[in-house]
């Protein structure tokens, strides 16, 4: 069972992305530079945009968080959303999830600029990357996913792919992904009945339901390629484990991610990637 290192490969993503903006900021240009939207004081949130922030100065990208009150209107939410899309300054933004409840997500998520929609959540992103659009900009999970499947060689044309969980962040935008690369994709979710037969069929298995310690030797084929998506805290010990149960389903996989260390660091990497890709488009 050999592991999926998302931690190695995205070092190496960094260093690549430090070099380019680096050689272009010499040549005179502007940084490139990503704004975060934080509404509230969810531990989790402030912990992720922290660590967006830190990762994004430490490449030499400009980095400027909003943190607004709990409290906010979504009209207000939506005011900054506008104000983003218009500054020229800013290359890309994104808006930490989950909102507060009483604010209209959607209506958030759907005034941003698509340009600058660096976390791929418009519907015109997502719309584009079914369409195979080139002007899509991916979420980064999925990218991540992807790009460390092509790291380790793992061919993903004309696999048979199953995908845990169907959100718009990772489920959905990974099955176009995968689509586009010839994979045959079926998506399950909390409704789907016979899961563990059906994931029993897959080549490549992709957890993405937050549920800790779900998937376990039941679901798996021998050899299949694991990916999990999953961070979530253990239930008894508090320890950060993700959807698979890595200690029980050892020796089937061919290939795991681990969590900490696999889809996470890619997730972040990969961001960073598209705001250096959003902003090179504005001086082409």
């Amino acid at each position: 069972m050999k592991i999926l290192d998302g931690k190695l490969l995205s070092q190496k993503i960094f260093d690549e992305i430090s070099t380019k903006v680096e050689k272009s900021t010499m040549r005179g240009e502007r940084a490139p530079r990503l704004d975060l939207i934080l509404v509230g004081d969810d531990f989790g949130s402030i912990k992720y945009v922290k660590m967006k922030e830190k990762t994004a100065r430490e490449l030499g990208i400009t980095c400027q968080t909003h943190h607004l009150q709990e409290d906010i209107s979504t009209k207000e939410v939506v005011n900054l959303v506008k104000a983003l899309n218009e500054f020229q300054h800013t290359d890309a933004f994104m808006v930490q999830l989950p909102l507060p409840d009483h604010i209209d997500s959607n209506l958030v998520l759907e005034s941003i600029d698509p340009k600058k929609d660096v976390d791929g959540l418009t519907s015109v992103n997502l719309g584009r990357l079914f369409l195979n659009d080139p002007r899509a900009i991916p979420p980064a999970t999925p990218l991540g996913i992807l790009r460390l499947l092509e790291e380790y060689n793992i061919e993903v044309s004309g696999k048979r792919v199953v995908i845990l969980g169907s959100s718009n962040i990772v489920g959905i935008p990974l099955s176009a992904l995968l689509l586009r690369r010839d994979a045959t994709v079926t998506i399950c979710n909390s409704k789907t009945p016979n899961i563990k037969e059906i994931s029993k069929q897959a080549e490549i298995l992709v957890s993405a339901t937050g549920i800790p310690l779900f998937v376990d030797s039941s679901f798996l084929t021998h050899e299949v390629v694991l990916i999990d998506v999953g961070s979530n805290r253990h239930p008894k010990t508090g320890k950060v484990v993700g959807d698979v149960d890595i200690e029980e389903v050892s020796g089937i996989p061919s290939y795991i991610t681990p969590v900490p260390g696999g889809v996470g660091p890619m997730t972040v990497a990969c961001l960073m990637e598209n705001v250096v890709s959003i902003a090179s488009k504005r001086l082409s």
